[in-house]
């Protein structure tokens, strides 16, 4: 059967990012309430969502949840809510996984260089997004040269250490990996980047200046004016994605969710 395309007029991208503006950071500026796991009635978002993009539908924002890849919101019983990236503090409503062997996590070699002493523990956001294989974790990492990967002894903290793993989607969720589970961390001994050459990359910064955060793709970077004009790095079209059936990854939504 023929996969049935986006309807004209609606951006993707923009939609994409409007919903992790409205469900990762800024939900109380649309007049919306989200409960302690992160939901806000579809038709409540819908309605914000309308309030920019006043032909998007909420048929149009169900197929971008289920179509998106990665995958970034759900949807459960009328209910939406983003899976991770949130930048305050959510409780965990799913059961913990039995981890693989090995995790991994993309950050800075300023941030790498810490980690053999000091473990890992989330910086701005509440909890730390790992990756379940090596090459995600390095296109998360925020160096501009050889890309630094942090390596987790993940079964190992979870049996020994009682550490707690979330799936969410591609990206797993845990709040901290003490120093005994840290495995190699590579990338270290790369060369600096010249200044002035990354400057002249497109989203280049200084050497020492912040990064966006690792989990948050390219596409759903929000911060100040981040809906007004969204017009930043193209985002793959979901829709030559394979239809797959809704995933559900924790409780269902608090009743008494609702509008203020």
């Amino acid at each position: 059967m023929q996969r049935e395309r986006p309807r004209r007029g609606v951006d993707r991208r923009r939609i994409s990012k409007l919903l992790s503006l409205i469900l990762r950071h800024r939900p109380d500026e649309f007049g919306l309430n989200m409960d302690e796991y992160g939901y806000i009635p579809l038709e409540e978002v819908t309605e914000a969502v309308q309030q920019r993009y006043a032909e998007v539908g909420e048929e149009d924002i169900r197929r971008l949840v289920e179509d998106s890849r990665p995958k970034r919101f759900e949807i459960v019983e009328e209910y939406i809510r983003a899976l991770y990236g949130h930048s305050f503090y959510l409780e965990i409503d799913d059961d913990p996984i039995d981890p693989p062997e090995k995790l991994f996590m993309g950050t800075t070699v300023k941030a790498g260089r810490k980690v053999p002493e000091e473990g890992l523990r989330p910086v701005d956001r509440s909890y730390l997004h790992l990756s379940m294989t090596r090459e995600v974790a390095e296109a998360r990492s925020h160096e501009p040269g050889e890309p630094c990967v942090v390596e987790i002894e993940a079964k190992r903290a979870f049996e020994e250490g009682g550490i707690e793993f979330y799936a969410r989607g591609e990206v797993i969720l845990s709040r901290e990996i003490p120093v005994e589970f840290v495995g190699e961390v590579s990338g270290l001994d790369a060369a600096p980047v010249n200044r002035g050459d990354e400057r002249s990359r497109p989203g280049g910064r200084r050497s020492g200046e912040p990064g966006p955060p690792a989990e948050s793709e390219a596409a759903d970077r929000v911060s100040g004016r981040e809906f007004q004009e969204a017009t930043s790095e193209p985002v793959r079209d979901a829709s030559r994605d394979l239809p797959g059936e809704p995933i559900t990854y924790g409780r269902k939504p608090r009743r008494e969710t609702g509008r203020r």
